[in-house]
């Protein structure tokens, strides 16, 4: 038996500890489940703190009929780090690709999490968003899910959603980057716009395998034909070009370029003023530069749409080429890497509830039901997006609109050569065309990969240590 003294000295040092533990002050928000970690990023091992929580949404009525789970990673400091927002596209994709393969600190490879040593977390703060629909992030109810199944309800809960969690964690003053991949460079764009109108400043903008979303473009043949370029690239990887062009891939592609500039996109400008005589190299260079056979190009239009030559240029193997990365034959693998995902959150984040979309429960088929409300669909967008040439219809001028009333707003572009849905030169272009004003605040990157250009190993740790760099800028 404890004697009274000892016992109360034990009960005051009890509650002591119990006052100190309930006193340590938390990262997160109150009602987001907080861990602790560390990983080694650079040539530093960094402690950081994991948040997985939720914040209401509102849809573009301004109505809260919905909820986005995020996951965030914040290295507590006293010194000012930048917070930058990261989501995918789709539409209907969660974060789970940028996350586990390119930006997160934890990545895949070869079927385990390891420390991703190129994570932009070593510069910057991260915050995963999954849009409703998507990873655990819902609507109210299934009636409510279509109100967020559109592009300007898409942004406007997204633009909210940003505004919130700033508040939330008491970031007003952090410098603040965007993040957004292919469709999600369509949500970035326009949610820098909105927040940029609301009075809130954006330091960076990065646009990943997306383009630069300008609405329809008046010189939309001149990017047709620099993406001879992917084509080229893409047939010299799988060997299929004439023996002289396959010596040297650099040569060859400066090659095409210069052709694809100065020769073919005159000519695909308006093939019909061209005589039969004035075709005839046209379509031998089409053939010659995408490793075809020259019977298979149209000679009254001078074009293969990306989705004919993906099916054509292995088309004697019985193979057609990915949309995301045309040097492979075959959809990527999964490889039980949502399960992976699925346990880090159960198990390593403490995030218990609800259910993942596309992993344990079915896909919410967000894309299936997706308003293309940005702009009217036309019977000619809705024929270049079946050729493989985008969304049915075009986007909107945002990214323009937000540079221009924001004088310091920067942005990043990348682009992978093998992309059937992007090109590096045509990115180039666009920026080309733009007020110098503008133009000068582009960092455009090319990198060898595809549309999810750091999965290829060779490209992760450049693609991260360059998006790093970006968003430790400050305007």
């Amino acid at each position: 038996m404890l004697k009274p003294g000892l016992s109360c000295a034990i009960l005051l040092a009890s509650i002591a500890a119990t006052s100190n533990a309930r006193a340590a002050p938390r990262t997160c928000a109150v009602d987001a489940v907080e861990t602790h970690h560390s990983a080694q990023i650079g040539s530093r091992r960094i402690e950081y703190v994991a948040c997985v929580g939720t914040l209401p949404v509102r849809n573009v009525e301004g109505e809260a009929h919905g909820r986005i789970v995020y996951t965030a990673y914040i290295v507590p400091t006293r010194s000012a780090r930048p917070l930058s927002f990261v989501w995918n596209g789709g539409p209907g994709a969660d974060s789970r690709t940028l996350q586990f393969h390119a930006v997160g600190p934890r990545i895949l490879k070869n079927g385990v999490l390891v420390d991703n040593t190129a994570s932009p977390l070593g510069i910057s703060d991260l915050v995963f968003v999954d849009p409703v629909g998507t990873g655990f992030s819902r609507a109210d109810t299934p009636e409510h899910a279509a109100a967020f199944y559109g592009t300007n309800a898409d942004i406007a809960s997204v633009t909210g959603f940003v505004r919130d969690f700033r508040v939330a964690y008491g970031r007003e003053t952090s410098g603040l980057n965007l993040v957004g991949e292919s469709f999600g460079t369509w949500r970035a764009s326009g949610v820098a716009e909105a927040l940029v109108n609301q009075g809130i400043r954006i330091d960076g903008v990065a646009l990943i395998s997306g383009g630069i979303p300008l609405g329809d473009e008046a010189r939309s043949d001149r990017r047709r034909a620099v993406s001879l370029v992917n084509r080229t690239a893409t047939a010299f990887a799988l060997g299929r070009l004439a023996p002289d062009l396959q010596k040297d891939e650099a040569k060859t592609l400066a090659e095409v370029r210069h052709w694809a500039e100065t020769v073919y996109a005159p000519a695909l400008s308006n093939p019909a003023v061209l005589n039969d005589a004035s075709r005839a190299p046209i379509v031998a260079g089409l053939a010659r530069y995408q490793g075809l056979d020259p019977k298979t190009i149209d000679a009254k239009t001078l074009w293969v749409s990306p989705r004919e030559f993906r099916m054509r240029l292995l088309a004697s193997e019985g193979k057609t080429l990915g949309i995301f990365d045309m040097r492979q034959t075959s959809a990527a693998s999964e490889g039980g890497a949502g399960k992976i995902v699925l346990d880090y959150y159960r198990r390593t984040l403490g995030y218990t509830q609800g259910s993942y979309a596309g992993i344990d429960a079915p896909d919410a088929g967000v894309g299936n039901d997706w308003q293309y409300d940005q702009s009217p669909i036309t019977k000619e967008s809705l024929a270049r997006a079946i050729a493989g040439e985008g969304p049915p219809s075009a986007s909107q001028p945002w990214i323009q609109r937000a540079m221009t009333r924001a004088p310091r707003l920067r942005v990043w572009v990348a682009a992978g050569l093998y992309d059937s849905l992007n090109s590096c030169i045509g990115n180039a272009l666009t920026v080309g065309g733009l007020p110098k004003a503008l133009a000068s605040r582009f960092t455009l990157k090319c990198y060898a990969g595809g549309h999810m250009m750091y999965q290829d190993s060779r490209q992760t740790g450049i693609f991260g240590h360059d998006l790093a760099a970006f968003l430790g800028q400050r305007a």
